[in-house]
């Protein structure tokens, strides 16, 4: 067998699953990104406590308090998710008002 292609190949191997894991910061970019992106597909039914979550979050990210900044983001998310849920079942409720069953 070629010695520097196994050698290669074992490097390559072990180094693989330590790039592959996200730091704290990573993580609260994508939880912060997420809840964000949720918040806006919430319209005109977007929660004003989502956006004072998501501030608390950034300031937080901001300070270095990483395990925070992903607590405050991952309760944005939940927020958002709900008010998401909200506009959702308002459109259903409304077209049956507006147009009958």
């Amino acid at each position: 067998m070629n010695k520097p292609l196994l050698t290669i190949g074992i490097s390559l191997a072990l180094f693989a699953p330590l790039s592959a894991q996200a730091g704290p910061k990573e993580d609260f970019n994508d939880l912060y990104a997420k809840a964000q992106s949720t918040h806006h597909d919430a319209g005109t039914f977007q929660w004003t406590v989502t956006s004072d979550r998501l501030k608390a979050a950034k300031s937080a990210a901001d300070n270095g308090d990483y395990e925070k900044a992903k607590s405050m983001a991952r309760e944005a998310l939940n927020l958002a998710e709900a008010s998401v849920a909200q506009r959702e079942q308002q459109q259903k409720v409304w077209r049956n008002v507006a147009i009958g069953n």
